[in-house]
């Protein structure tokens, strides 16, 4: 019996974190199409573990060549600012090279996919927990990105903190923790109508 109780613990922890990678995922796609970029990532990294950050990526066909390219997360650089200050940074490509925080991918130079300009955002959930970052880079249409693409990807950030806190909510009443039911905010914070 004991044994069939672990293969079922097993079995939900797997589906749990199928479904953080879907989420994750999905919000890359999601912020590519949304932002109209040619490149999108995200990085969940837990109680400030680069090392074992786990990362998502979007890339448009002009990126093919690096979809398989992967990296482990370091934790320096650009990102490291957004998420150690909790704030978005919207760099044109002249910013992001004069930034004195830009490593140009140091060892990873040679093969990592060019950077064109990048608007980053951090991941927050509740009680202002930083799980990690959503970026996007190289707008297709050449402009650089301003603040209504900075308020919808930070926008789409929420909504996957949102998603992010309901899964480690239902991770932890699986396991039988008390976990107390919190009260949001409306949803109009997250879904905006606009005109086309």
């Amino acid at each position: 019996m004991i044994g069939l109780m672990s293969v079922a613990e097993d079995l939900v922890s797997i589906e749990f974190e199928s479904r953080v990678d879907t989420t994750l995922q999905t919000c890359c796609v999601l912020a590519r199409s949304l932002i109209g970029a040619h490149q999108a990532a995200m990085s969940l990294i837990v109680a400030g573990d680069w090392a074992h950050a786990r990362k998502y990526f979007s890339l448009s066909d002009k990126y093919a060549a690096y979809r398989d390219f992967r990296t482990p997360g370091r934790g320096i650089g650009l990102h490291a600012v957004v998420v150690e200050e909790n704030r978005a940074l919207r760099l044109t490509q002249d910013e992001v090279e004069r930034h004195p925080a830009w490593r140009g991918f140091a060892e990873t130079a040679a093969t990592h996919q060019p950077l064109r300009g990048l608007l980053a955002v951090p991941i927050v959930g509740e009680d202002g927990l930083n799980y990690g970052l959503l970026q996007v880079s190289d707008k297709i249409d050449g402009t650089d990105f301003d603040e209504d693409d900075e308020r919808r990807l930070q926008g789409l950030a929420s909504l996957g903190a949102l998603a992010l806190d309901a899964l480690a909510r239902v991770r932890r009443l699986r396991s039988g923790e008390d976990v107390p039911i919190l009260e949001h905010e409306s949803m109009a914070e997250f879904v905006h109508i606009e005109r086309v």
